[in-house]
């Protein structure tokens, strides 16, 4: 039997739209925590995983080294993370949160989890995991991954220490 001729939907469309609509609902909390989306995913990601090199977090976020340094930089300004450099490889740079960054970062998992609970408000449990499902097709059907890191540690509030090899970098001085 063949299906009838359905009106388009655009989801293409719908997907940028939702896109742009988390983003303005998310843009208020993550300022109160003084960083922005990007920013957000790069201290859950140090908070899950413990020190990462600027090289792993670039790796694991699925975004350019170049890119990851500079954020690196930034937020080492800002006081939500450290660099520290390897004594024996000076292009080594590992960062670890402060604990500015990890209040921070407790502060973006809260936005999240609230953002994601009204967005799925509506929805009974097994259609938000047939919606998860679906997305998580879509993403990797486009080449994407998940983009936690594996073995993450969720709620981990202990400090780790820098490599024993590491020493810290100097903040970026800055135009007076």
């Amino acid at each position: 039997m063949n299906e009838p001729d359905l009106p388009p939907r655009h989801l293409l469309h719908l997907f940028l739209h939702i896109g742009r609509l988390l983003e303005e609902r998310l843009r208020a909390p993550l300022a109160r925590a003084g960083v922005h989306h990007g920013q957000g995913r790069v201290l859950d990601a140090l908070l899950r995983q413990g020190p990462l090199t600027v090289g792993e977090l670039a790796a694991g976020l699925q975004i350019a080294q170049p890119t990851a340094t500079v954020m690196a930089q930034r937020m080492q300004a800002a006081g939500l993370l450290e660099r520290w450099i390897d004594s024996d490889d000076t292009r080594r740079v590992t960062l670890t949160l402060t604990a500015r960054g990890r209040a921070a970062a407790q502060s973006v998992r809260r936005a999240w989890q609230q953002a994601e609970d009204e967005l799925c408000a509506s929805l009974p449990a097994a259609e938000r995991l047939r919606l998860q499902l679906l997305l998580e097709g879509l993403r990797d059907g486009l080449g994407g991954a998940d983009p936690r890191f594996a073995a993450a540690r969720e709620d981990s509030n202990e400090t780790v220490a820098p490599p024993a090899r590491a020493r810290p970098m100097r903040r970026p001085s800055t135009a007076r």
